[in-house]
C-alpha cells in the first residue's frame, strides 16, 4: 500500500484514536457516576436498615432500665476489698450492709504477702537483671513495719501467731534474695511451703467471718419481709471469672434463698471490670425483660429461653456441618433453658 491509499489509511486511524480519546474518558466518567450513585443508594439503605437496630438497642435501654428499677426487693452483693458489701431495694428504699468486721481485712492481707511477693520475682525466675530489687526492698520494709506493729492490732492470740509466722516468712524470702541478688521459683516455692499452714488457717478463719457476717444480715432481712416477700427476691452477684466458682456470695445466698432461686431469681454477673450498683440494676432489668419477651415470642413453656444466646443452636448446627477430622465436633451436652444448678456443677 503506497502513496494516498496509504495516506487515507494513516489519516482514518488518527480520526478514529481522536475520536476514542475523546469520548472515552466522558464514557469512564459516566459510568463511575452511575456506579457511585448507587454504591451511595447501597450504604444510604444499609444506613436505614443499621438505624432500626440502633433505635431498639436505645429503647431497650430505657426498658431495661424501667424493668429493673421498679423491681422489688432486690439485692446487689457486690466484690469489694473488704469482704464484699449488700445492697437491698426494697420499697423504694435502700440499704448498704459493709464490711465484714476488721479482722477478715488483716488476716487477708497479711496471707496475700505471698502474692505480693511472686508478683515483683516471678518475672525473673529465669532473666537475668535485677530491675526487681527496688520493688522487693520496698516491700520488705514494709514487712517489717507490719511484723513491728502486729501485736497493737487486738488478734486474737492463735490468729496474730499464724500472721507473725508468714511475716517473718516473707522477711527472711525477700532478705535473702536482696542479699543474693538472686529470685528462683525453687526458693520461692520453699518459703510458701513454710507458711502455708498459717495462711491455710487464716483464709479459714477469713471465710468464717464473711459467712456468719453476711448470713446475719440475710437472716434479719428475710425475717423484716416475712416469706412472702423473700419468696420474691431477686438478687444478683457480680464477680470476676476467676471466682466464678464456689463464689462466697453465690453459696451464702443459695443456701438462703434455696436451690430453685439459683439461675431464676439468683444470678451471677460476670465482669472483667468492677461493675456499679447501676451495671447490675441493668443486667437484671434486661433478664426479667427477656423473659417476658421471650414468653411472648415463644410461649410459656420457653421462658427462659433469652437466657441462652438465641443463635447458639444454629451456630452449633453450623459448626457440625463444618467438622472434619483436624477440627471435630466438640462432644458436649447443652443443659437446659431453665437449670439450677451452681457454677460448673456437673
Amino acid at each position: 500500500m503506497k502513496g494516498k491509499a496509504f495516506s487515507r489509511l494513516i489519516s482514518m486511524v488518527v480520526a478514529v484514536c481522536t475520536f476514542l480519546a475523546g469520548t472515552a474518558p466522558a464514557l469512564c466518567e459516566s459510568k463511575g457516576v452511575v456506579g457511585q450513585e448507587r454504591l451511595t443508594a447501597s450504604k444510604a439503605a444499609a444506613m436505614r436498615l443499621y438505624d432500626l437496630d440502633d433505635k431498639m438497642q436505645a429503647n431497650y435501654a430505657v426498658t431495661q432500665r424501667l424493668v429493673g428499677e421498679s423491681q422489688s426487693p432486690v439485692l446487689l452483693a457486690l466484690f469489694n476489698g473488704v469482704g464484699g458489701k449488700y445492697v437491698l431495694r426494697r420499697q423504694g428504699s435502700v440499704v448498704e450492709i459493709e464490711p465484714v468486721p476488721p479482722l477478715y481485712q488483716q488476716v487477708k492481707s497479711v496471707s496475700h504477702t505471698i502474692v505480693g511477693v511472686f508478683v515483683i520475682v516471678s518475672p525473673y525466675f529465669n532473666s537475668p537483671g535485677d530491675n526487681w530489687k527496688p520493688k522487693l526492698a520496698e516491700f520488705n520494709k514494709m514487712l517489717v513495719k507490719a511484723l513491728e506493729i502486729l501485736d497493737q492490732a487486738g488478734m486474737p492470740e492463735k490468729v496474730e501467731k499464724n500472721c507473725r509466722t508468714i511475716l517473718k516468712g516473707g522477711i527472711s524470702f525477700t532478705g535473702r534474695a536482696l542479699r543474693t541478688g538472686k529470685v528462683t521459683a525453687s526458693d520461692y516455692s520453699a518459703y510458701t511451703k513454710k507458711v502455708w499452714p498459717s495462711i491455710k488457717e487464716n483464709i479459714e478463719l477469713a471465710a468464717k467471718l464473711q459467712v456468719d457476717h453476711f448470713e446475719d444480715v440475710l437472716t434479719r432481712w428475710r425475717k423484716e419481709m416475712g416469706e412472702a416477700e423473700w419468696s420474691k427476691l431477686y438478687a444478683v452477684v457480680n464477680s470476676a471469672w476467676a471466682m466464678r466458682r464456689e463464689n462466697v456470695h453465690f453459696q451464702i445466698l443459695a443456701e438462703m434463698m434455696g436451690s430453685d432461686a439459683i439461675n431464676d431469681r439468683l444470678i451471677m454477673a460476670e465482669s472483667i471490670l468492677d461493675v456499679t450498683e447501676d451495671d447490675l440494676i441493668m443486667l437484671l432489668g434486661r433478664i426479667i425483660n427477656d423473659r417476658d419477651l421471650a414468653v411472648n415470642v415463644f410461649g410459656q413453656e420457653l421462658e427462659y429461653r433469652m437466657d441462652v444466646e438465641l443463635m447458639g443452636e444454629a451456630a452449633r448446627d453450623e459448626i457440625i456441618k463444618k467438622a472434619s477430622p483436624h477440627h471435630p465436633v466438640i462432644d458436649k451436652n447443652w443443659m437446659k433453658y431453665k437449670e439450677n444448678k451452681m457454677p460448673n456443677e456437673e
